[in-house]
């Protein structure tokens, strides 16, 4: 059997809500199970999350890992790349849920070559759904998930930082490393906004921001983007 190209990453707290309907969008997918991995790194919930990840035991594909102290989304990310055998990664949400077709799209572009490949996606917010259309390469349109990152240069980077933007500090230092990007014009993920979500609130994402120039100067992060836009296809 072909080693599998793709592990699906999701790190869930206390989002038993939300998770049923999150890991039946994974395990509803256009290609057979065969294909990916799915890693579900549970952060000591104290709902019925485990109860219901569980429930999807009997797909080969998943592994379950029960942290038993809460150690933050950054650790419990890292711990799961840390284990992942695939060549890439892509992360989905707990409270978020996928298109059927995700897997089957990501690995027609991973097999083109390209390193960095991110999907346009639904907002759903108060019931409505707003489509999020990626056509200029800026960090604030991407999101933490629907982008399919390569194992190696994560592990060369060394991962995930503590940073309350953690992808963006990842994207920065992970762009320096390749600029073979892909954006897939489908509509492959749905990004549930809701009450808990910590980006909801501008003075967090001022704080974000902030903490993020503090290591990368605004001229840098300006001319990366545009460099991302030159060469993404």
């Amino acid at each position: 059997m072909a080693k599998k190209k793709i592990t699906i990453i999701i790190c869930s707290y206390n989002n038993s809500l939300y998770l049923k309907k999150c890991l039946s969008s994974v395990f509803n997918q256009s290609v057979s199970l065969d294909k990916f991995d799915v890693i579900l790194v549970d952060d000591k919930s104290n709902d019925k999350s485990l109860e219901i990840a569980n429930n999807f035991k009997n797909n080969k594909n998943l592994k379950i890992i029960k942290n038993y102290k809460n150690i933050g989304l950054v650790k419990s990310c890292n711990k799961a790349i840390n284990i992942s055998k695939t060549d890439f990664i892509v992360r989905v949400d707990s409270d978020d849920y996928i298109s059927k077709n995700f897997i089957k799209v990501f690995l027609k572009h991973i097999e083109k070559g390209y390193d960095f490949i991110f999907s346009n996606y639904k907002l759903i917010k108060k019931n409505k759904i707003k489509k999020v259309n990626i056509k200029k390469f800026r960090l604030k349109n991407l999101i933490s998930c629907s982008v399919a990152l390569k194992l190696k240069i994560i592990n060369k980077i060394g991962g995930y930082k503590n940073f309350l933007w953690e992808e963006h500090d990842l994207y920065l230092r992970y762009l320096k490393k390749t600029n073979k990007i892909f954006r897939v014009k489908e509509y492959l993920y749905f990004y549930r906004f809701h009450e808990s979500n910590m980006t909801k609130s501008s003075l967090w994402k001022k704080r974000a921001w902030e903490e993020l120039y503090k290591k990368y100067k605004k001229k840098d992060i300006k001319n990366l983007e545009e460099k991302m836009n030159l060469t993404q296809n």
